[in-house]
């Protein structure tokens, strides 16, 4: 095998070299065209042998199988893949390096012809980077790629190539944040540095910290609700949000970082508050006797809380009576300014009983029912704290405005369905 050079100290059967031999007779790799010879490599792990060449994009996307299978003589149906995801920021991004012709690496298959030989690279890994190249090939980019090949594989080869190919150790979404926030600038650590969030000289946390310090999204949510809620009009609907988190950036708040006045005094009081309110709530929960949960003490930075809190804040900019009720849970002297055991207890009779209590979840309802806790408080009663009497009302009252909401909106898509008639 002239074209072939074995891994010293391994001795490959004679199907593994047949199939090595007709695979770069059939396919012509970039090596062997500058008279390279393919090296074939041992996998100590499966025990399974591989070549590690370069095709071009065209060949590639015309022989792999991307629904490759454990046992074909079982099934062809049932992949061992996971599922294409084409709608999200990282596909995205590898398209359009695709499109600018990246050579991608080290995707991974098996040469096999047992089932749907008209494809015979099976794939086990880089079924993305494929597709990718393939929506680039269609715009006639066609670059070369590297892939590994493997030959002769068994069923528990197949499986253990196929976990490793589709089982990733993945970067906290919290630290992605951070770093894409650095790319922007300092502007959001130096304004939480200011109003006291983070203390000087200290980074947002990469991953959710039991010690309270807030990650990018906390600090991105906190942002966009305050805006939210400053422009949501008396008779709106309330319903805050929660900024997404990993390798994109949150349309949200991408509208809105380059518009901030990071300077403005009503934002630098509405932080300073939220500051306050966080660290009075850890000081207080962590230094009592009876429930010193971290669940309770860090509920400011829980994103349900934070997105409601910072909604309130933006839209009591209007009332400021409301408005210093708002920020004066911390100062009740109360020991526990949330009162986090009253909001894990407060719920309807029909709500399930796996529910958590009020900011505990991350959905439209559970931040509906949130901002209407702050603006009972600050609004319908005299701001001397939250109850569990107040958390069921406001519960009640936010149910009630939702069927209001939901039976007018049947109206009138009634009334547009008689209209066409």
């Amino acid at each position: 095998m002239k074209n072939i050079i074995i891994q010293s100290n391994t001795k490959p059967s004679k199907e593994v070299n047949k199939k090595a031999e007709q695979f770069l007779k059939k396919f012509k790799p970039l090596e062997g065209g500058h008279g390279i010879p393919s090296l074939l490599l041992f996998d100590k792990k499966p025990e399974a042998f591989y070549l590690i060449c370069h095709l071009d994009s065209n060949t590639i996307v015309q022989n792999s199988d991307l629904d490759a299978v454990l046992d074909p003589e079982e099934s062809e149906d049932y992949k061992l893949n996971r599922n294409i995801y084409t709608d999200n920021y990282a596909y995205n991004q590898m398209k359009e390096h695709a499109l600018k012709g990246r050579s991608f690496e080290d995707m991974v298959m098996e040469y096999d012809l047992s089932y749907r030989d008209s494809k015979p690279l099976k794939v086990f890994g880089g079924q993305h980077r494929i597709t990718a190249i393939q929506e680039a090939l269609n715009k006639n980019v066609n670059v070369f790629h590297g892939v590994r090949v493997y030959f002769c594989l068994n069923t528990e080869q197949k499986l253990d190539i196929a976990l490793a190919n589709n089982t990733a150790i993945t970067t906290p979404s919290e630290l992605l944040d951070r770093i894409r926030e650095e790319e922007l600038g300092p502007d959001l650590r130096n304004w939480s540095q200011n109003v006291g969030i983070l203390s000087a000289g200290q980074n947002f946390a990469d991953k959710r910290s039991p010690e309270g310090i807030p990650t990018v999204r906390i600090m991105r949510t906190l942002l966009v609700n305050f805006y939210l809620g400053k422009e949501a009009r008396n008779d709106d609907f309330h319903t805050p949000r929660v900024c997404s988190s990993g390798p994109g950036l949150d349309k949200d708040y991408r509208k809105l970082r380059d518009k901030i006045d990071w300077s403005d005094k009503a934002l630098m009081e509405m932080g300073s508050q939220f500051a306050k309110l966080h660290k009075t709530q850890r000081e207080r929960v962590l230094g009592r006797s009876k429930y010193r949960y971290n669940e309770f003490a860090n509920k400011a930075i829980h994103p349900c809380v934070t997105a409601s809190w910072a909604y309130a804040a933006g839209f009591f900019q209007r009332d400021r009576s409301a408005l210093n009720k708002h920020y004066a849970l911390s100062d009740l002297g109360i020991i526990d300014p949330l009162n986090a055991k009253a909001l894990l207890d407060a719920r309807l009779k029909n709500d399930p009983d796996r529910y958590r209590g009020l900011g505990s979840r991350i959905n439209d309802v559970e931040l509906g029912r949130m901002f209407m806790v702050f603006f009972v408080h600050a609004k319908k009663t005299t701001g001397a704290g939250i109850s569990l009497k107040l958390a069921n009302g406001a519960i009640k009252t936010y149910a009630a405005k939702k069927a209001k909401r939901d039976a007018e909106k049947l109206e009138r898509d009634a009334e547009k369905e008689l209209a066409n008639i």
